[in-house]
Protein backbone atom coordinates (compact mmCIF):
# COMPACT_ATOMS: atom_id res chain seq x y z
CA UNK A 1 0.00 0.00 0.00
CA UNK A 2 1.93 3.61 -0.96
CA UNK A 3 2.82 5.40 1.57
CA UNK A 4 1.14 9.36 2.29
CA UNK A 5 4.34 10.27 0.65
CA UNK A 6 4.01 8.51 -2.05
CA UNK A 7 0.36 9.36 -2.49
CA UNK A 8 1.58 13.23 -2.38
CA UNK A 9 4.14 13.04 -4.49
CA UNK A 10 2.01 11.01 -7.48
CA UNK A 11 -0.30 13.72 -7.45
CA UNK A 12 2.28 16.43 -7.25
CA UNK A 13 3.71 15.01 -10.61
CA UNK A 14 0.61 13.79 -12.27
CA UNK A 15 0.98 14.45 -16.18
CA UNK A 16 -2.62 15.71 -16.71
CA UNK A 17 -2.44 18.27 -13.78
CA UNK A 18 0.20 19.70 -11.72
CA UNK A 19 -0.99 19.86 -8.20
CA UNK A 20 -1.06 23.87 -8.12
CA UNK A 21 -3.14 23.38 -10.95
CA UNK A 22 -5.35 21.27 -8.40
CA UNK A 23 -5.15 23.38 -5.81
CA UNK A 24 -5.89 26.46 -7.94
CA UNK A 25 -8.96 25.15 -9.27
CA UNK A 26 -10.11 23.93 -5.57
CA UNK A 27 -9.24 27.43 -4.71
CA UNK A 28 -11.65 28.98 -7.07
CA UNK A 29 -14.35 26.50 -6.02
CA UNK A 30 -13.89 27.11 -2.36
CA UNK A 31 -13.84 31.39 -3.04
CA UNK A 32 -17.02 31.22 -5.58
CA UNK A 33 -19.34 28.85 -3.80
CA UNK A 34 -18.80 31.12 -0.17
CA UNK A 35 -19.90 33.55 -2.11
CA UNK A 36 -23.14 32.12 -3.77
CA UNK A 37 -24.31 30.61 -0.79
CA UNK A 38 -24.28 33.39 0.92
CA UNK A 39 -26.31 35.66 -1.25
CA UNK A 40 -28.79 33.06 -2.47
CA UNK A 41 -29.16 31.22 0.69
CA UNK A 42 -29.89 34.52 2.84
CA UNK A 43 -30.85 37.61 1.14
CA UNK A 44 -34.55 36.43 0.76
CA UNK A 45 -34.98 36.95 4.90
CA UNK A 46 -32.59 39.61 4.89
CA UNK A 47 -34.61 41.59 2.29
CA UNK A 48 -38.28 40.80 3.99
CA UNK A 49 -36.44 41.34 7.50
CA UNK A 50 -34.38 44.02 7.30
CA UNK A 51 -34.65 46.33 4.05
CA UNK A 52 -38.80 45.71 4.38
CA UNK A 53 -39.36 44.14 1.04
CA UNK A 54 -42.31 42.31 0.43
CA UNK A 55 -42.84 39.68 -2.65
CA UNK A 56 -44.23 42.46 -4.82
CA UNK A 57 -40.90 44.20 -4.93
CA UNK A 58 -38.59 41.13 -4.43
CA UNK A 59 -40.65 38.95 -7.39
CA UNK A 60 -39.83 41.44 -10.14
CA UNK A 61 -36.33 41.88 -8.89
CA UNK A 62 -34.81 39.09 -8.84
CA UNK A 63 -37.27 37.34 -12.28
CA UNK A 64 -35.48 40.52 -14.35
CA UNK A 65 -32.03 39.66 -13.03
CA UNK A 66 -32.44 36.04 -13.73
CA UNK A 67 -33.72 36.47 -17.52
CA UNK A 68 -30.87 38.91 -17.69
CA UNK A 69 -28.72 35.82 -16.48
CA UNK A 70 -30.63 33.47 -18.83
CA UNK A 71 -29.37 35.33 -21.78
CA UNK A 72 -26.28 36.02 -21.01
CA UNK A 73 -24.96 32.76 -20.16
CA UNK A 74 -24.77 31.43 -23.93
CA UNK A 75 -23.02 34.75 -24.87
CA UNK A 76 -20.38 33.79 -22.78
CA UNK A 77 -19.83 30.00 -23.26
CA UNK A 78 -19.73 31.51 -27.42
CA UNK A 79 -16.96 33.74 -26.54
CA UNK A 80 -14.90 31.18 -24.67
CA UNK A 81 -15.87 28.58 -27.60
CA UNK A 82 -14.27 31.33 -29.67
CA UNK A 83 -10.91 32.05 -28.12
CA UNK A 84 -7.72 30.38 -30.02
CA UNK A 85 -5.00 28.24 -28.29
CA UNK A 86 -2.94 30.21 -25.70
CA UNK A 87 -5.36 33.17 -25.20
CA UNK A 88 -6.63 31.87 -21.53
CA UNK A 89 -9.65 33.80 -22.49
CA UNK A 90 -11.06 31.82 -19.02
CA UNK A 91 -8.36 33.54 -16.89
CA UNK A 92 -9.43 37.15 -18.35
CA UNK A 93 -12.98 36.75 -17.59
CA UNK A 94 -12.57 35.07 -13.95
CA UNK A 95 -9.91 38.14 -13.34
CA UNK A 96 -12.44 40.70 -14.34
CA UNK A 97 -15.57 39.24 -12.89
CA UNK A 98 -14.14 39.13 -9.11
CA UNK A 99 -13.84 41.87 -7.76
CA UNK A 100 -17.28 43.08 -8.74
CA UNK A 101 -18.50 40.14 -7.65
CA UNK A 102 -17.13 40.39 -4.24
CA UNK A 103 -17.87 44.01 -3.48
CA UNK A 104 -21.99 43.19 -4.77
CA UNK A 105 -21.81 40.36 -1.99
CA UNK A 106 -21.11 42.55 0.69
CA UNK A 107 -22.78 45.72 -0.15
CA UNK A 108 -26.24 43.62 -0.70
CA UNK A 109 -26.15 43.32 3.12
CA UNK A 110 -26.35 46.76 3.56
CA UNK A 111 -29.49 48.41 4.51
CA UNK A 112 -29.62 52.43 3.43
CA UNK A 113 -32.08 54.73 5.22
CA UNK A 114 -34.72 55.90 2.87
CA UNK A 115 -37.83 55.03 1.05
CA UNK A 116 -38.80 51.51 0.18
CA UNK A 117 -38.47 52.32 -3.55
CA UNK A 118 -35.07 53.47 -3.23
CA UNK A 119 -34.23 50.43 -1.01
CA UNK A 120 -35.69 48.38 -3.94
CA UNK A 121 -33.69 49.97 -6.41
CA UNK A 122 -30.90 49.57 -4.69
CA UNK A 123 -31.15 45.90 -3.94
CA UNK A 124 -31.83 45.12 -7.61
CA UNK A 125 -28.88 46.89 -8.93
CA UNK A 126 -26.39 44.65 -6.72
CA UNK A 127 -28.07 41.15 -7.25
CA UNK A 128 -28.40 41.73 -11.02
CA UNK A 129 -24.41 43.02 -10.61
CA UNK A 130 -23.87 39.92 -8.11
CA UNK A 131 -25.46 37.48 -10.26
CA UNK A 132 -23.83 38.31 -13.83
CA UNK A 133 -20.70 38.58 -12.29
CA UNK A 134 -20.93 35.38 -10.53
CA UNK A 135 -22.26 33.88 -14.14
CA UNK A 136 -19.03 35.20 -15.78
CA UNK A 137 -16.77 33.65 -13.33
CA UNK A 138 -18.43 30.39 -12.84
CA UNK A 139 -19.00 29.35 -16.47
CA UNK A 140 -15.23 30.48 -17.28
CA UNK A 141 -13.82 28.77 -13.77
CA UNK A 142 -16.00 25.07 -15.53
CA UNK A 143 -14.74 25.99 -19.10
CA UNK A 144 -11.23 25.71 -18.23
CA UNK A 145 -11.71 22.54 -15.66
CA UNK A 146 -13.00 20.80 -18.60
CA UNK A 147 -9.69 21.84 -20.77
CA UNK A 148 -7.52 20.55 -18.16
CA UNK A 149 -7.69 16.96 -19.37
CA UNK A 150 -9.48 14.52 -21.07
CA UNK A 151 -8.77 11.63 -19.24
CA UNK A 152 -11.77 10.54 -17.32
CA UNK A 153 -10.49 8.83 -14.09
CA UNK A 154 -7.81 12.10 -13.57
CA UNK A 155 -10.90 14.30 -14.06
CA UNK A 156 -13.23 12.41 -11.49
CA UNK A 157 -10.06 13.01 -9.01
CA UNK A 158 -9.91 16.40 -10.27
CA UNK A 159 -13.00 17.53 -9.49
CA UNK A 160 -13.16 15.37 -6.36
CA UNK A 161 -10.47 17.44 -4.66
CA UNK A 162 -12.24 20.83 -6.11
CA UNK A 163 -15.59 19.56 -4.34
CA UNK A 164 -13.77 19.58 -1.35
CA UNK A 165 -13.11 22.75 -0.69
CA UNK A 166 -16.06 24.39 -3.05
CA UNK A 167 -18.05 22.28 -0.17
CA UNK A 168 -16.25 24.00 2.17
CA UNK A 169 -17.06 27.18 0.83
CA UNK A 170 -20.66 26.34 0.75
CA UNK A 171 -21.01 25.55 4.55
CA UNK A 172 -19.08 28.36 5.93
CA UNK A 173 -21.77 31.04 5.73
CA UNK A 174 -24.48 28.14 7.38
CA UNK A 175 -21.85 27.51 10.25
CA UNK A 176 -21.20 31.18 11.24
CA UNK A 177 -23.58 33.44 10.09
CA UNK A 178 -26.73 32.19 12.36
CA UNK A 179 -24.53 32.08 15.38
CA UNK A 180 -23.02 35.71 14.72
CA UNK A 181 -26.39 37.02 14.09
CA UNK A 182 -27.79 35.42 17.27
CA UNK A 183 -25.44 36.82 19.36
CA UNK A 184 -26.14 40.42 17.99
CA UNK A 185 -29.67 40.41 17.71
CA UNK A 186 -30.10 44.37 18.97
CA UNK A 187 -28.25 44.75 15.82
CA UNK A 188 -28.81 42.10 13.17
CA UNK A 189 -28.11 44.00 10.12
CA UNK A 190 -24.15 45.36 11.09
CA UNK A 191 -23.83 41.59 11.89
CA UNK A 192 -24.62 40.25 8.50
CA UNK A 193 -22.57 42.92 6.98
CA UNK A 194 -19.69 41.66 8.90
CA UNK A 195 -19.97 38.10 8.39
CA UNK A 196 -20.48 39.27 4.08
CA UNK A 197 -17.19 41.33 4.88
CA UNK A 198 -15.37 38.56 6.12
CA UNK A 199 -16.30 36.03 3.39
CA UNK A 200 -16.06 38.93 0.68
CA UNK A 201 -12.31 39.37 1.70
CA UNK A 202 -11.65 35.63 2.02
CA UNK A 203 -13.86 34.61 -1.27
CA UNK A 204 -11.90 37.30 -3.59
CA UNK A 205 -8.40 36.33 -2.34
CA UNK A 206 -9.27 32.72 -2.96
CA UNK A 207 -10.72 33.46 -6.93
CA UNK A 208 -8.37 35.07 -7.43
CA UNK A 209 -5.98 31.66 -7.52
CA UNK A 210 -6.82 29.88 -10.44
CA UNK A 211 -6.97 33.09 -12.69
CA UNK A 212 -2.85 33.32 -12.21
CA UNK A 213 -2.02 28.57 -11.98
CA UNK A 214 -4.96 27.25 -14.54
CA UNK A 215 -4.38 27.00 -18.25
CA UNK A 216 -6.33 25.17 -21.28
CA UNK A 217 -4.19 22.64 -22.43
CA UNK A 218 -7.26 20.42 -23.72
CA UNK A 219 -8.85 22.80 -26.63
CA UNK A 220 -10.79 21.34 -29.43
CA UNK A 221 -9.85 21.80 -32.98
CA UNK A 222 -12.55 24.06 -34.97
CA UNK A 223 -14.12 25.63 -38.11
CA UNK A 224 -14.11 29.48 -38.45
CA UNK A 225 -17.47 29.10 -40.97
CA UNK A 226 -19.11 26.81 -38.08
CA UNK A 227 -22.63 28.19 -37.58
CA UNK A 228 -23.83 28.51 -33.41
CA UNK A 229 -27.38 26.76 -34.80
CA UNK A 230 -25.36 23.82 -35.31
CA UNK A 231 -23.63 23.80 -31.61
CA UNK A 232 -27.36 24.36 -30.39
CA UNK A 233 -28.73 21.36 -32.23
CA UNK A 234 -25.82 18.82 -30.80
CA UNK A 235 -26.50 20.32 -27.24
CA UNK A 236 -30.67 19.36 -27.44
CA UNK A 237 -28.77 15.84 -28.92
CA UNK A 238 -26.79 15.45 -25.91
CA UNK A 239 -28.56 13.19 -23.95
CA UNK A 240 -26.84 12.89 -20.70
CA UNK A 241 -26.53 16.57 -20.69
CA UNK A 242 -30.53 16.80 -21.26
CA UNK A 243 -31.36 14.43 -18.57
CA UNK A 244 -28.99 16.03 -16.24
CA UNK A 245 -30.24 19.79 -16.76
CA UNK A 246 -33.73 18.43 -16.65
CA UNK A 247 -33.03 16.86 -13.23
CA UNK A 248 -31.52 20.69 -12.46
CA UNK A 249 -35.00 22.12 -13.56
CA UNK A 250 -37.10 19.92 -11.50
CA UNK A 251 -34.20 20.28 -8.52
CA UNK A 252 -35.45 24.24 -8.30
CA UNK A 253 -38.44 22.45 -5.76
CA UNK A 254 -35.58 21.12 -3.75
CA UNK A 255 -34.23 24.40 -3.48
CA UNK A 256 -37.38 26.36 -1.91
CA UNK A 257 -36.48 24.10 0.68
CA UNK A 258 -32.84 25.37 1.12
CA UNK A 259 -34.38 28.75 1.00
CA UNK A 260 -36.77 28.23 3.72
CA UNK A 261 -34.75 26.96 6.11
CA UNK A 262 -33.12 29.97 7.46
CA UNK A 263 -37.47 30.99 8.43
CA UNK A 264 -37.50 27.39 9.80
CA UNK A 265 -34.78 27.59 12.52
CA UNK A 266 -35.29 31.81 12.99
CA UNK A 267 -39.48 32.19 13.57
CA UNK A 268 -41.27 28.63 13.74
CA UNK A 269 -38.21 27.00 15.79
CA UNK A 270 -36.85 29.98 17.16
CA UNK A 271 -33.33 28.53 17.28
CA UNK A 272 -31.38 30.36 14.86
CA UNK A 273 -27.91 29.06 16.09
CA UNK A 274 -29.43 25.59 15.58
CA UNK A 275 -28.87 26.07 11.75
CA UNK A 276 -24.83 26.08 12.57
CA UNK A 277 -25.37 23.11 14.50
CA UNK A 278 -26.99 20.93 12.27
CA UNK A 279 -24.95 22.60 8.80
CA UNK A 280 -21.75 21.37 10.82
CA UNK A 281 -23.04 17.57 11.19
CA UNK A 282 -24.58 17.72 8.00
CA UNK A 283 -21.22 19.10 6.59
CA UNK A 284 -19.24 16.45 8.19
CA UNK A 285 -21.51 13.61 6.78
CA UNK A 286 -21.30 15.30 3.61
CA UNK A 287 -17.44 14.83 3.78
CA UNK A 288 -17.59 11.57 4.84
CA UNK A 289 -19.86 10.84 1.64
CA UNK A 290 -17.36 13.09 -0.85
CA UNK A 291 -13.99 10.89 0.51
CA UNK A 292 -15.57 7.83 -0.14
CA UNK A 293 -16.36 8.89 -4.23
CA UNK A 294 -13.17 7.51 -5.33
CA UNK A 295 -13.70 4.07 -3.38
CA UNK A 296 -17.59 4.27 -4.51
CA UNK A 297 -16.82 5.16 -8.10
CA UNK A 298 -15.56 1.47 -8.42
CA UNK A 299 -19.39 0.31 -7.56
CA UNK A 300 -21.37 2.64 -8.49
CA UNK A 301 -21.47 5.32 -11.75
CA UNK A 302 -21.26 9.33 -10.94
CA UNK A 303 -25.06 8.97 -12.71
CA UNK A 304 -26.08 6.53 -9.51
CA UNK A 305 -24.44 9.01 -7.12
CA UNK A 306 -26.49 11.65 -8.13
CA UNK A 307 -29.85 9.60 -8.20
CA UNK A 308 -29.61 7.87 -5.23
CA UNK A 309 -28.64 10.84 -3.37
CA UNK A 310 -31.85 12.41 -4.61
CA UNK A 311 -33.69 9.77 -3.20
CA UNK A 312 -31.98 9.49 0.15
CA UNK A 313 -32.43 13.23 0.88
CA UNK A 314 -36.66 12.90 -0.46
CA UNK A 315 -36.86 9.76 2.12
CA UNK A 316 -35.59 11.77 4.94
CA UNK A 317 -37.80 14.78 4.47
CA UNK A 318 -40.73 12.42 4.31
CA UNK A 319 -39.56 10.90 7.62
CA UNK A 320 -39.64 14.61 8.98
CA UNK A 321 -43.27 15.11 7.16
CA UNK A 322 -44.41 12.20 9.10
CA UNK A 323 -42.73 13.32 12.52
CA UNK A 324 -43.27 17.17 12.21
CA UNK A 325 -40.98 19.66 13.92
CA UNK A 326 -41.88 19.50 17.94
CA UNK A 327 -38.97 17.55 18.80
CA UNK A 328 -35.89 20.35 17.71
CA UNK A 329 -33.51 17.07 18.10
CA UNK A 330 -35.61 15.21 15.34
CA UNK A 331 -35.52 17.72 13.27
CA UNK A 332 -31.49 18.26 13.15
CA UNK A 333 -30.81 14.74 13.16
CA UNK A 334 -33.57 14.18 10.05
CA UNK A 335 -31.80 17.69 8.35
CA UNK A 336 -28.34 16.47 9.22
CA UNK A 337 -28.98 13.37 7.63
CA UNK A 338 -30.38 14.67 4.72
CA UNK A 339 -27.75 16.24 3.59
CA UNK A 340 -25.00 13.79 3.73
CA UNK A 341 -25.01 12.73 0.16
CA UNK A 342 -24.93 16.75 -1.09
CA UNK A 343 -21.00 17.18 -1.32
CA UNK A 344 -20.60 13.92 -3.35
CA UNK A 345 -23.38 14.75 -5.62
CA UNK A 346 -21.63 18.08 -6.40
CA UNK A 347 -18.85 16.47 -7.34
CA UNK A 348 -20.80 13.36 -9.65
CA UNK A 349 -22.49 16.62 -11.40
CA UNK A 350 -19.32 18.25 -12.35
CA UNK A 351 -18.22 14.92 -13.61
CA UNK A 352 -21.02 13.98 -15.46
CA UNK A 353 -21.22 17.64 -17.43
CA UNK A 354 -17.60 17.21 -18.46
CA UNK A 355 -18.35 13.66 -19.36
CA UNK A 356 -21.26 14.93 -21.43
CA UNK A 357 -19.01 17.21 -23.80
CA UNK A 358 -17.35 13.62 -24.64
CA UNK A 359 -20.26 12.24 -25.78
CA UNK A 360 -21.46 15.72 -27.43
CA UNK A 361 -17.72 15.36 -29.06
CA UNK A 362 -18.88 11.52 -30.17
CA UNK A 363 -22.42 12.05 -31.02
CA UNK A 364 -21.23 15.10 -33.41
CA UNK A 365 -19.04 12.92 -35.78
CA UNK A 366 -21.77 10.15 -36.19
CA UNK A 367 -24.14 12.48 -37.01
CA UNK A 368 -22.11 15.32 -38.99
CA UNK A 369 -19.02 13.56 -39.45
CA UNK A 370 -16.96 16.26 -37.76
CA UNK A 371 -16.14 15.82 -34.05
CA UNK A 372 -16.89 19.33 -32.38
CA UNK A 373 -16.08 19.89 -28.55
CA UNK A 374 -17.74 22.83 -27.13
CA UNK A 375 -16.91 23.10 -23.31
CA UNK A 376 -17.90 26.67 -22.94
CA UNK A 377 -21.36 26.01 -24.70
CA UNK A 378 -22.15 23.36 -22.71
CA UNK A 379 -20.86 24.60 -18.90
CA UNK A 380 -22.94 27.84 -20.40
CA UNK A 381 -26.03 26.09 -21.25
CA UNK A 382 -25.64 24.20 -18.21
CA UNK A 383 -25.62 27.76 -16.31
CA UNK A 384 -28.19 29.18 -18.19
CA UNK A 385 -30.42 25.85 -16.85
CA UNK A 386 -29.54 26.85 -13.61
CA UNK A 387 -30.14 30.08 -13.67
CA UNK A 388 -33.59 29.26 -15.05
CA UNK A 389 -34.37 26.87 -12.10
CA UNK A 390 -32.92 29.46 -10.10
CA UNK A 391 -35.71 32.02 -11.06
CA UNK A 392 -38.40 29.22 -10.49
CA UNK A 393 -37.06 29.29 -7.08
CA UNK A 394 -37.36 32.25 -6.28
CA UNK A 395 -40.99 32.67 -8.15
CA UNK A 396 -42.01 29.60 -5.66
CA UNK A 397 -40.49 31.10 -2.85
CA UNK A 398 -41.92 34.31 -3.17
CA UNK A 399 -45.40 33.16 -4.08
CA UNK A 400 -44.96 30.07 -0.95
CA UNK A 401 -44.40 33.11 1.68
CA UNK A 402 -47.38 34.97 0.41
CA UNK A 403 -49.67 31.93 0.46
CA UNK A 404 -48.57 31.29 3.94
CA UNK A 405 -49.08 34.97 5.47
CA UNK A 406 -45.64 35.92 5.99
CA UNK A 407 -45.43 39.44 6.86
CA UNK A 408 -42.08 41.51 6.29
CA UNK A 409 -40.45 44.15 8.72
CA UNK A 410 -42.21 47.26 8.26
CA UNK A 411 -40.32 50.89 7.17
CA UNK A 412 -40.71 53.76 9.33
CA UNK A 413 -38.97 56.94 8.83
CA UNK A 414 -36.43 55.54 6.74
CA UNK A 415 -36.19 52.95 9.71
CA UNK A 416 -36.99 48.94 9.60
CA UNK A 417 -39.36 47.51 12.24
CA UNK A 418 -39.85 43.87 12.66
CA UNK A 419 -43.22 41.65 12.62
CA UNK A 420 -44.45 39.24 14.61
CA UNK A 421 -45.50 36.34 12.34
CA UNK A 422 -48.86 34.24 12.86
CA UNK A 423 -49.22 30.93 14.24
CA UNK A 424 -50.17 29.15 11.07
CA UNK A 425 -47.64 31.44 9.55
CA UNK A 426 -45.04 29.57 11.11
CA UNK A 427 -46.66 26.39 10.78
CA UNK A 428 -46.68 27.35 6.90
CA UNK A 429 -42.88 27.19 6.88
CA UNK A 430 -42.50 23.92 7.95
CA UNK A 431 -44.43 22.67 4.79
CA UNK A 432 -42.55 24.54 2.75
CA UNK A 433 -39.66 23.03 3.78
CA UNK A 434 -41.06 19.55 3.72
CA UNK A 435 -43.71 19.47 0.34
CA UNK A 436 -40.81 21.16 -2.31
CA UNK A 437 -37.77 18.82 -0.54
CA UNK A 438 -39.49 15.54 -1.45
CA UNK A 439 -41.10 16.62 -4.65
CA UNK A 440 -37.87 18.21 -5.30
CA UNK A 441 -35.75 15.09 -4.84
CA UNK A 442 -37.56 12.27 -5.84
CA UNK A 443 -38.49 13.42 -9.09
CA UNK A 444 -34.92 14.24 -10.28
CA UNK A 445 -33.53 10.83 -8.75
CA UNK A 446 -35.98 9.03 -11.14
CA UNK A 447 -34.92 11.27 -14.11
CA UNK A 448 -31.73 10.78 -13.55
CA UNK A 449 -32.67 6.96 -14.43
CA UNK A 450 -32.56 7.07 -17.33
CA UNK A 451 -29.03 8.06 -18.04
CA UNK A 452 -27.78 5.26 -20.35
CA UNK A 453 -23.95 7.06 -20.89
CA UNK A 454 -22.41 4.27 -18.14
CA UNK A 455 -20.72 1.47 -18.00
CA UNK A 456 -19.91 -0.57 -20.80
CA UNK A 457 -22.08 1.62 -23.75
CA UNK A 458 -19.76 4.57 -22.06
CA UNK A 459 -16.68 2.52 -22.51
CA UNK A 460 -17.12 1.85 -25.94
CA UNK A 461 -17.80 5.27 -26.67
CA UNK A 462 -14.87 6.58 -24.84
CA UNK A 463 -12.26 3.80 -27.23
CA UNK A 464 -14.38 5.43 -30.22
CA UNK A 465 -13.39 8.69 -29.91
CA UNK A 466 -10.01 8.06 -29.25
CA UNK A 467 -10.06 6.76 -32.73
CA UNK A 468 -11.95 9.97 -34.04
CA UNK A 469 -9.54 12.07 -33.10
CA UNK A 470 -6.11 9.88 -33.96
CA UNK A 471 -7.95 10.06 -37.40
CA UNK A 472 -8.76 13.43 -37.30
CA UNK A 473 -5.47 14.29 -35.78
CA UNK A 474 -3.86 12.32 -39.07
CA UNK A 475 -5.69 14.21 -41.30
CA UNK A 476 -5.36 17.41 -39.60
CA UNK A 477 -1.39 16.57 -40.16
CA UNK A 478 -1.88 15.51 -43.76
CA UNK A 479 -3.67 18.64 -44.76
CA UNK A 480 -0.59 20.66 -43.50
CA UNK A 481 1.60 18.53 -45.31
CA UNK A 482 0.12 18.88 -48.13
CA UNK A 483 -0.22 22.64 -48.28
CA UNK A 484 3.50 22.48 -47.06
Amino acid sequence: MASLKEKFSKLKNNPEFTLKEQLGFASGSFGNTMGQDCVETYTDQFFREHLGLTTAQTLPLKSVTKVVNILSAPIIGGLLDASKPGENRSNKFMLCSAIPLTLCSVLIFTVPNGTLLFRTVWAFVLYLLFNVADTFFDISLMTISARMTSDTNARKTFYTVGQFAGTLGSMLPGWILPVIVDINKADEKSAYFMVALTFGILGLMTMLVPCFTLKEKVMAQREIEKRVSIDFRLIFMNKPLMLLSLSQLIDSVRQVCYSSLPFLYKQTLNAFSMKSIVEMCSGTLSYIGLASVPFVGKKLSSRDMVSYGYLWTGICYIILMIIGYKSKIAVGIIIALAGMPNAAMGAARKILLADSVDYMEWKSYKKYGKAVRNEGMVFSFSTMVGRVSSLWKDLMIDVGLSIIGYKSAKIVNGKSVDVAQTPKTLKGIFWLVVIPAIIGNLVPGIIMRFDDYTGKKKERILEELKEIRQKEAEAAQAEKEQAV
